[in-house]
């Protein structure tokens, strides 16, 4: 069995534009686990290590998810909460303005949470055709590769999606028997707005209170906001296809996070198992109802989670179709994943977790991937 991970392993370093991978995979009940690495840390770096931290990218939304569902158990916030209720008109004044119509006041916590506002992501989504005025018609996520670092602000987000970009649909009825989500980043920049305004701090420091502290998460840290001793930590290097990136201004700014795998597999082992919510039944008020993304067929998607993946509040739930492995079902895993290709997975049965990233920006659908070859290797592991 661990023959066939570290084969996996191999087949995923000598990939073209990978230069680093690191996995990991744990039972539930502590029984196994197996960790390894591939690659550099950068193109003349020391090589990485099953211990090395590695940002993130989107699993970030799975600790806002986190603490926002806390806040909502201490009865700080509610789901049914309205966007403008708790945010500033500065930020929320026409974000949501589609077909001469503006929407914004609909918009709720859930809405965000689930990927149900229709708003557009500030990061990957381009100007509209019908915006002929804009000189400009790259993404931001290309203006940073091609131009080079900034800093970015909430401020920033909410002035690009209401100059620049166009809502993609009405806010869902969240009852209703098909809600239609998209992926949005600015969903969860928004998020993360609330929350600091609700408790009146940074995020970095709430989600020290709330989560890292008391999962004693020593190797989890946003970028500019190391706790440990010592200077901070280096990650590997992001590529953009054979190219290395340099935007740590922005990363800082958007509040994206770096951690190991061990961090990771113990953070969501205590979502999981009850252990990081007061109320027993808010892990599974995360999971559903949970909603399939469609197949958009626009440039701003293909970077995107799609069809099969399923969304719930904040939690990725993913199934490979019974059309693609016709003679051995793969397990449902819930969990997420970021473009960067990085994943944070549970797969209820056979009770593993699964973490990795290979810190590439163009690699967003390996971990569709590799997990279910992962799952393959270990899924007939001997239960105790």
């Amino acid at each position: 069995m661990t023959q066939s991970l570290d084969a996996l392993l191999d087949q995923l370093i000598e990939r073209k534009d990978i230069h680093s991978a690191i996995m990991s995979v744990a039972s539930g009940d502590g029984t196994f686990k197996w960790s390894g690495a591939r690659g550099v840390m950068s193109p003349d770096g020391p090589p990485v290590t099953p211990t090395t931290p590695w940002f993130v990218a989107s699993i970030t939304k799975l600790f806002i998810a986190s603490v926002v569902m806390r806040l909502v158990e201490q009865g700080e916030l509610a789901l049914e909460d309205r966007l403008v209720d708790r945010h500033s008109p500065d930020i929320t004044h026409g974000l949501h303005v589609l077909d001469g119509k503006d929407r914004t006041g609909q918009i709720t916590i859930a809405h965000l949470l689930g990927h149900a506002s229709g708003l557009p992501d500030y990061i990957e989504d381009y100007p509209k055709k019908q915006r002929k005025d804009l000189a400009d018609r790259r993404s931001l996520v290309e203006i940073l590769v091609e131009d080079g670092d900034r800093d970015w602000s909430l401020e920033d987000t909410a002035q690009w999606v209401r100059e620049r970009l166009t809502p993609h649909f009405v806010p869902q009825a969240l009852d209703g028997k098909r809600v239609r989500i998209r992926y949005s980043d600015t969903n969860y920049q928004l998020l993360v707005g609330i929350v600091e305004t609700c408790r009146k701090a940074p995020f970095p420091r709430i989600l020290q209170d709330l989560i890292l502290d008391p999962l004693a998460l020593k190797n989890t840290w946003f970028s500019g906001h190391y706790q440990g001793a010592g200077p901070e930590p280096a990650v590997p290097v992001l590529y953009a296809g054979a190219d290395p990136i340099n935007i740590p201004r922005f990363l800082t700014s958007i509040g994206d996070m770096n951690a190991t795998c061990d961090d990771l597999i113990s953070f969501f082992r205590a979502v999981v198992q009850g252990r990081l919510f007061e109320q027993d039944d808010t892990w599974r008020r995360m999971q559903s109802p949970a909603h399939r993304f469609s197949f958009p067929t626009d440039r701003g998607a293909l970077r995107q989670p799609g069809w099969p993946i399923e969304y719930g509040l904040g939690v990725m739930g993913f199934q490979l179709p019974r059309l693609f492995t016709p003679f051995k079902p793969m397990p449902k895993v819930v969990g997420h994943t970021g473009s960067t290709g990085t994943w944070l997975f549970y797969a209820p049965e056979p009770d593993l977790y699964l973490a990795g990233a290979v810190s590439q920006v163009t690699a967003g659908a390996v971990p569709f991937k590799v997990v279910p070859k992962i799952l393959q290797s270990v899924g007939q592991r001997p239960r105790t």
